[in-house]
């Protein structure tokens, strides 16, 4: 965990996503970002807009992604798993310039009706993960998204998810610590609890984002549905290559339709 009383705020910053401010909006991602977005979306943003280009001054993230601010609004790698996220949502919930968190990433389906390429924009987590809770009191602040953000950016989802006969829904989800640990019996129980979507970090943002009051809200693209024996190297999930990216597309156009605002 980052304590701010031992260390330099603008040297947080400048080391975990190389900016020395913050803005108001905020847009994060556990994955690269053509893994969200179409592969020449930030050539296409830089016909409209001054694109600034960060890099970060942790060695590892440096090498992976960069960081952008366009606007008012950074695109912030965080890199993925509940233990690298945590430390990261923390800087920026704490962080008083920062209204909006927005967090873009994929998961995977335990359900019949969320196919590849659809979207989970959930309003609760349950949280199968205990780092969040050794960051804020895990009994007075629950991992509940933004509700006002939450219905701005379905809204927007549905809009542009009907071009392509995807579907968006805020349907219940869950975070898991370990990359592949699932067992089916786990997953077959979240199932049983209402739990359509799993990921590895969206509780530990909407608890701490909960804990320092800003609005957080999650955009989630179905990737693989290991119930449905569509695991991410299966051919099946290959097979659906053109679903995901008219996923990508579409949450292109919702992130791009907050930067007219």
């Amino acid at each position: 965990m980052v304590y701010y009383s031992q260390v330099n705020k603008k040297e947080i910053l400048i080391e975990e996503f190389g900016v020395e401010k913050l803005t108001k909006r905020v847009i994060v991602c556990p994955i690269e970002w053509n893994r969200v977005f179409p592969d020449d979306w930030i050539d296409r943003l830089k016909k409209k807009y001054k694109v600034e280009t960060f890099k970060t001054g942790d060695r590892h993230l440096s090498k992976i992604e960069k960081n952008y601010r366009i606007k008012d609004t950074l695109f912030l790698f965080i890199n993925r798993g509940v233990a690298e996220a945590t430390d990261r949502f923390y800087i920026l919930a704490k962080n008083p310039k920062v209204k909006d968190i927005i967090f873009l990433g994929t998961a995977a389906s335990l359900v019949d009706d969320l196919d590849a390429g659809d979207i989970n924009i959930p309003k609760f987590v349950l949280p199968w993960e205990e780092l969040s809770s050794e960051y804020v009191n895990a009994f007075e602040f629950l991992p509940v998204g933004n509700t006002e953000l939450i219905n701005n950016l379905t809204k927007r989802a549905k809009k542009y998810a009907q071009t392509y006969n995807l579907k968006v829904k805020n349907d219940n989800h869950a975070t898991v610590e370990l990359f592949y640990g699932e067992t089916v019996e786990l997953l077959k129980f979240f199932k049983q609890m209402s739990i359509s979507t799993i990921d590895m970090e969206l509780s530990a943002l909407y608890r701490l984002a909960a804990a320092f009051g800003k609005k957080a809200a999650g955009i989630l693209e179905v990737g693989d549905r290991p119930l449905h024996k569509e695991e991410f190297f299966s051919q099946k999930h290959k097979n659906k290559k053109n679903r995901r990216n008219e996923s990508k597309e579409v949450i292109f156009k919702i992130v791009e339709s907050l930067l007219q605002n």
